[in-house]
């Protein structure tokens, strides 16, 4: 009888996972304002570049891997300027994935640095 519940218990742990953090419900501008499913541009949001950047973390909050900055995101993308900033995430019984997606445009430069002023 052991053998079985441990046997379950190894495959729900394995098997299971459960959806945490749906992008839908979280999509924002880089002001951080949300864009409504009415803003979006589907087309537009799909010739957009796509950096994606996650953690991995223990009982759902300490971190054992990764980094989830939008920096780093937007690096893993080639993107300059950073447009909509999005979550995702997975939860399996101990472990979490948690993932910060950005979506930009590459080819757009971003603005010169400004000189320091001279006295």
């Amino acid at each position: 009888m052991n053998r079985i519940i441990l046997l379950c218990a190894l495959l729900l742990f394995l098997c299971g996972c459960f959806n945490v953090r749906d992008m839908a419900k979280n999509l924002r501008y880089a002001n951080n304002t949300p864009v409504g499913v009415e803003n979006i541009k589907f087309i537009d949001l799909q010739a957009m570049s796509r950096g994606e950047s996650c953690t991995l973390n223990f009982l759902y909050f300490i971190p054992l891997w990764g980094d989830g900055s939008i920096i780093t995101a937007a690096e893993n993308g080639n993107i300059n300027t950073v447009e909509l900033i999005g979550e995702t995430g997975y939860w399996t019984l101990l472990f979490s994935r948690n993932c910060t997606v950005v979506f930009g445009d590459k080819n757009r430069k971003a603005p010169p640095p400004v000189a320091p002023a001279e006295k």
